[in-house]
């Protein structure tokens, strides 16, 4: 069983020196550097994807000690040292900066020398990330960090982390190109969190796969039923606790049915998606959408889609082979790498922490 790592997932508010954070970047610098020289940029590209690799990458920096906070500081380093020559380039970060992916592709696809079409093809897989975690994945968690990390042979990687509003309670959604066959059905090589929410609408689940098939007919085909139940909705708010086996489940993680401009499902109709990741796609499709839509085929067809958090709480997390592969060569990657000593022991004896109490799945 997985145990170590950043198991608490929060924002830790504490003052840290500047000297912590200049000792973190200094670490995370030589033992990245070394891992690519020894393994080469792909595998750390597959690496990152890992829940597990990327708490051992920062406790081997020191910086499990900030739980959630520990992202942005990796973020922000390897941004900030990870060079083209290598075959690797970081995009993104924290909310503004997050937004710029786009246009740090264009740039990234220069230096890489990625062609025009390949480009393209990360700027959608980077929007589709972002979309499915925050619309087809309605959690209660707002998106507020998206990291990119771009190959020469243009595969990405890409680590999200969103809070849950009023608490300090964060989740993170990883991502590989290398893993991903379909951006709508369990494309994540991993969603943690130390929490598990009652209610939360998941279209990306396999339980999800009709939902998902009679939304894009419903918007083709029904208009007429969705208007029946857009107007038949009542003034005040309805939850899912007014849908059949959702009614067992009580508390405030209800998640409402919205009133949706119906203008916006006509839009759709007109560009007739042939499928729910094209639906998905399209501009000003949001969480609101798709939670009608999702409401109006349980209504309409009794077609239900998966009403159960898809992240996996720490104390549940295995270890796979391949994580304790990764695991293995990030000790490698630290012995061998241009840290002092003693700074060496330290890194090695936490990600040995991690390695032996890393149950394999």
């Amino acid at each position: 069983m997985y145990r170590a790592g950043l198991r608490d997932l929060r924002i830790t508010y504490v003052y840290k020196p500047k000297w912590y954070f200049r000792k973190a970047e200094e670490a995370l610098k030589s033992v990245v550097e070394s891992y690519i020289g020894l393994f080469g940029s792909r595998r750390f590209l597959a690496a990152f994807s890992s829940p597990i690799f990327f708490d051992a990458l920062a406790a081997s920096a020191y910086l499990d000690e900030l739980g959630g906070g520990a992202t942005s500081i990796i973020a922000v380093t390897l941004k900030n040292h990870l060079r083209p020559e290598a075959g690797l380039m970081v995009l993104g970060g924290k909310q503004p900066i997050s937004y710029r992916v786009p246009e740090e592709l264009e740039r990234a696809g220069e230096l890489l020398g990625l062609s025009e079409r390949e480009v393209e093809r990360l700027k959608y897989s980077s929007r589709m990330v972002a979309k499915v975690d925050s619309a087809a994945i309605q959690d209660g968690f707002k998106l507020y960090i998206h990291v990119m990390l771009v190959s020469a042979e243009a595969e990405w990687s890409v680590v999200q982390q969103a809070i849950r509003p009023m608490t300090n309670i964060v989740r993170r959604y990883h991502w590989a190109s290398m893993r991903v066959r379909s951006f709508i059905e369990e494309p994540h090589s991993g969603i943690v969190s130390e929490e598990r929410r009652r209610v939360v609408l998941d279209m990306t689940s396999r339980r999800s796969r009709e939902s998902r098939k009679a939304c894009v007919e419903a918007v083709n085909q029904d208009l007429r039923g969705l208007k029946r139940f857009s107007t038949s909705l009542p003034s005040g708010q309805l939850t899912l606790l007014d849908f059949g086996e959702a009614a067992e489940r009580s508390g405030d993680e209800a998640l409402t049915v919205p009133r949706i401009k119906w203008s916006t499902i006509t839009r759709i109709h007109r560009m007739a998606p042939r499928d729910f990741e094209e639906l998905l796609s399209i501009q000003g499709v949001g969480p609101a959408t798709v939670r009608f839509l999702a409401y109006a085929c349980m209504s309409l067809y009794g077609v239900k889609p998966s009403l159960s958090d898809p992240a996996t709480l720490f104390n549940e997390v295995r270890c796979s082979r391949e994580d304790r592969r990764y695991l293995e060569e990030l000790a490698e990657a630290i012995d061998s790498s241009s840290l002092p000593e003693e700074k060496k022991r330290r890194s090695l004896s936490r990600v040995s922490a991690l390695l032996s109490q890393a149950e394999p799945s």
